[in-house]
């Protein structure tokens, strides 16, 4: 049997329209629905929870929206409160939560995703346009955003994460899978890298690592999986304090205060260190390193 809640906001914008040939349930605060339902464009100021399969008919603002099932959208949503999805959720518009959003299984979002709290996603992560994040972001599974990415807080990784433009964040980045920036990947803290890591731009951070340490290293030559150069820096590296790389191709100059470059390294540009400098076997330099003075370590 279909049920439909219909109202209108006399004072802003108009009321959305819900139908469901399932459940339909609503409270002071909260709008229940499960089995399929279709949502028109417009408002609802309460907390939406779906289960089952949802579409929005076309730009939806709401006070936070839980998803199990499937949601697809045709339009901008805009959450009041936090955004969480379990299952399959897919809007061609844009996103924006002055939350936190969660999702787990497949989210795409068609253009950019403001998310004014922490992002935590463990599947499959799509955005079409910029993510901006005001807390921290972690990304299990696969992450790929189009734009560029602006992180207020900390970025880790643990799958493929892929950015087409710029990468900041301020609070650092830790990815033990693969990453991938198409421009800068610019940091206020550390950028440490396990797994590997293809920057095209600059690369810069307080302290910046490269490469696998100890039995993790060892392992992994033990099993042959790593290539010549798994981590490579299209532009320069630098590094505030230390520099620590390993089986890394840099097309510029490396500078740091203290200097570390490992095994089966190149670098095309000058090494610049302030502190001191180790150079292991088998690493290709371009000239001599030079020391600089503390002032000098400038990006």
């Amino acid at each position: 049997m279909e049920k439909t809640i219909k109202e209108t906001n006399e004072n802003v914008e108009q009321r959305a329209t819900i139908s469901s040939a399932g459940s339909l349930k609503e409270s002071e605060d909260l709008v229940k629905i499960s089995g399929s339902s279709n949502i028109s464009g417009g408002v609802i100021p309460k907390f939406v929870k779906i289960s089952g399969s949802g579409r929005l008919a076309g730009d939806f603002k709401c006070a936070g929206i839980k998803t199990s099932g499937s949601l697809k959208g045709e339009g901008n949503l805009t959450s009041l409160g936090t955004v969480r999805s379990s299952g399959s959720f897919g809007i061609s518009g844009g996103l924006v939560s002055e939350s936190s959003a969660r999702f787990s299984g497949s989210a795409k979002i068609g253009q950019d995703a403001n998310i004014l709290g922490p992002i935590k996603s463990s599947g499959s992560f799509r955005v079409g346009g910029d993510l901006i994040g005001s807390g921290d972001a972690k990304f299990a599974g696969s992450a790929k955003i189009e734009g560029e990415t602006t992180v207020q807080g900390f970025t880790k990784s643990s799958g493929s994460f892929k950015v087409g433009g710029n990468l900041q964040t301020n609070n650092g980045v830790k990815s033990s899978g693969t990453i991938g920036v198409g421009g800068n990947l610019l940091s206020q803290k550390d950028v440490t890298v396990e797994g590997a890591a293809n920057v095209k731009g600059n690369l810069v951070g307080e302290n910046v690592t490269l490469g696998l340490k100890g039995w993790k290293r060892w392992l992994s030559l033990r099993i042959g999986s790593i290539v010549k150069h798994p981590y490579k820096v299209g532009g320069n590296l630098f590094a505030k304090n230390n520099v620590d790389i390993r089986a890394t191709s840099v097309t510029g100059d490396v500078k740091g205060h203290d200097v570390f470059i490992g095994r089966r390294s190149e670098v095309g540009g000058k090494v610049y260190f302030v502190n001191s400098l180790k150079v292991k076997r088998r690493v290709k330099l371009t000239g001599e390193p030079i020391r600089i003075k503390p002032e000098e370590l400038k990006f």
